[in-house]
């Protein structure tokens, strides 16, 4: 019976850490703005430990005008896409051919 209970522990603990890990991935903006509500309603409790965990959890809010390359904040999400080369430097594409097995 242990066993039961062990293992559905296990498969919900697995499951909230996917779920945490695709709303980060894939929802970046809505994340932070959860984030952000929680760290707000932390930081008006009275308690001093959950006031310190709510400064904690406060997400680094990124400069106005700030955007891809400036230090701005943005690549914390890891989405950026890399930034464009100057309209002079352009690369040739280089086809590597499959390796024989």
């Amino acid at each position: 019976m242990s066993y039961a209970i062990f293992q559905s522990f296990a498969i919900a603990l697995i499951l909230a850490w996917s779920l945490w890990f695709a709303a980060r991935r894939l929802f970046p903006r809505s994340y932070r703005a959860a984030q952000a509500r929680l760290a707000q309603w932390l930081g008006t409790s009275s308690n001093a430990a959950l006031r310190a965990l709510g400064a904690k959890l406060a997400p680094q809010q990124v400069a106005r005008g700030a955007g891809c390359g400036n230090g701005g904040g943005c690549a914390s999400c890891g989405t950026c896409a890399p930034s464009a080369l100057p309209a002079g430097d352009a690369q040739p594409l280089v086809f590597h051919p499959r390796a024989k097995q």
